[in-house]
């Protein structure tokens, strides 16, 4: 080999320009001569093509995931396949899902289907090219698992972080409009559902009603019949409250009396402007437990309990009190 390759030298130093010129032009030709001859045999080989599944049954949601190129041996001429090769993108072959199962979701209640490739060879050729023949596809076998789609009206729940200015609060609850939307998913999923919530959203130092567009939390395999909803916030100004509240005994024996001093605690609260006149002295309960009290204490602690939804920022005082027992003689 290396006398040939040094004769070989010696023998293109020996060329002039032109003799260079002659044989470069001859090997080019020769090259092309050869490489047309070999491109019009036929030859084997492997290709990958995309695959877009199209037209799933509309009542049924695909379970799974299904491959998205199909692996093919291929018999084609040599210019056929370097043509195909050459491509920097290919067309995806497009796979109608309901002409593959038969159009038999509609009439039977079966939830799995194997499609064999090999019987739609001829469909994927006509998508590729006339020219190419498909010996074998990988992979051999579609495997469809369906499950049944079901459709169910949910309320709408707003997701919200909300900080007032001190002089505004709630006047209502947060609402959407609309308040419900029709929800499409597969059975086994919707049954364990109860309310579509919306995107997080927070509000800082809020002074003012809130009406805006706010989107739903999307969930893959599931369909809204709206995408956003109408959130609203309303929100009034507050004021602040006081009132006397007498405080009443629990656990108490029948032949014990016990008193407390003073027997009134003071209670403040903030209330918006809306619920004002509806709230009294009524609204909230305070007392002492017979159980809490220890002789070795000459003060017994008061406990309160607001029966309103509407007041906040609930104060009182005295926290204690003092008390006395008397014993029935009755």
């Amino acid at each position: 080999m290396q006398s040939i390759f040094h004769m070989i030298q010696r023998r293109i130093r020996s060329f002039s320009y032109r003799e260079a010129g002659v044989f470069i032009v001859c090997l080019a030709l020769s090259s092309t001569l050869w490489l047309l001859n070999n491109l019009e045999k036929r030859y084997t080989s492997r290709i990958i093509v995309p695959v877009n599944y199209i037209d799933f049954p509309a009542d049924r949601q695909l379970a799974g995931n299904l491959p998205k190129t199909f692996d093919l041996l291929v018999d084609a001429y040599g210019y056929t396949l370097l043509s195909y090769k050459l491509r920097l993108a290919f067309s995806p072959v497009q796979l109608n899902v309901g002409e593959l199962v038969d159009n038999s979701l509609d009439r039977y209640t079966r939830s799995k289907y194997l499609i064999s490739t090999v019987n739609h060879k001829e469909e994927i050729e006509k998508q590729i090219s006339n020219e190419i023949k498909i010996l074998s596809i990988k992979p051999d076998t579609l495997i469809f698992n369906f499950s049944k789609i079901v459709s169910r009206k949910l309320p709408v729940r707003p997701n919200l972080q909300l900080d007032f200015d001190n002089q505004y609060s709630l006047q209502d609850v947060p609402v959407t409009n609309p308040d419900s939307v029709i929800v499409s998913g597969p059975k086994s999923a919707m049954d364990t559902m109860h309310c579509i919530r919306t995107a997080f959203k927070s509000f800082q130092n809020i002074q003012h009603s809130v009406r805006e567009a706010i989107s739903l939390i999307s969930l893959p395999g599931f369909r809204y019949s709206e995408e956003h909803v109408t959130l609203q916030i309303p929100v009034e100004q507050n004021t602040e409250v006081s009132f006397e509240v007498p405080i009443q005994i629990h656990n108490c024996p029948k032949e014990v009396i016990l008193k407390c001093f003073p027997g009134k605690v003071k209670v403040s609260c903030r209330i918006g402007f809306s619920k004002f006149k509806k709230l009294d002295y009524n609204a909230f309960h305070a007392y002492v437990s017979y159980d809490r009290l220890s002789l070795k204490e000459s003060r017994i602690p008061v406990q309160l309990e607001s029966l309103s939804n509407s007041a906040f920022a609930i104060r009182y005082s005295p926290h204690e009190v003092e008390y006395i027992i008397e014993h029935d003689n009755k």
